[in-house]
């Protein structure tokens, strides 16, 4: 009776270990934040459906209150993959980003790899970074209007 305790412990442990061993970290860095305004949306995507202004359900997203001008934060629990980054500074707390009459943004934004086109939003492909096993550090510069 004993060993079959056991070995249903090492069933239940186990699928908690594999899972922890192929959690990945990306660390953040966010520049050009206009201090002690708004807040952080930080949005990342393994797929296009979405990008970049529309997480799905399964997409991961956080909110940040903005502090200084350059912000960091830590995600974990990220499978390793490829993974396009988008950040929005919502000044007014909409949870969106606020474009002027031909469409161009009004917030600051940016995404990973700093490739932002200045009439089209970045493709997805070009923000794509690769997050491996051992986590991943990025830095995104955001951009004024």
């Amino acid at each position: 009776m004993n060993m079959l305790c056991g070995f249903f412990r090492v069933l239940l442990w186990l699928p908690a270990t594999v899972s922890a061993v192929h959690a990945a970290e990306l660390n953040i860095t966010v520049r050009q934040v206009l201090p002690q305004q708004g807040e952080l949306l930080v949005a990342l995507f393994d797929n296009a459906e979405g990008w970049p202004e529309q997480p799905g359900p399964g997409q991961t997203a956080r909110r940040l209150q903005v502090e200084a001008e350059t912000m960091t934060l830590t995600i974990g629990d990220l499978a390793p993959g490829r993974w396009a980054v988008m950040v929005l500074q919502d000044m007014n707390g909409n949870s969106r980003m606020d474009k002027n009459f031909i469409g161009l943004p009004k917030e600051p934004y940016g995404a990973s790899n700093n490739r932002l086109p200045r009439m089209a939003p970045p493709a997805f492909s070009d923000a794509l970074v690769d997050v491996g096993a051992d986590g991943a550090a990025l830095t995104i510069e955001l951009r004024r209007p």
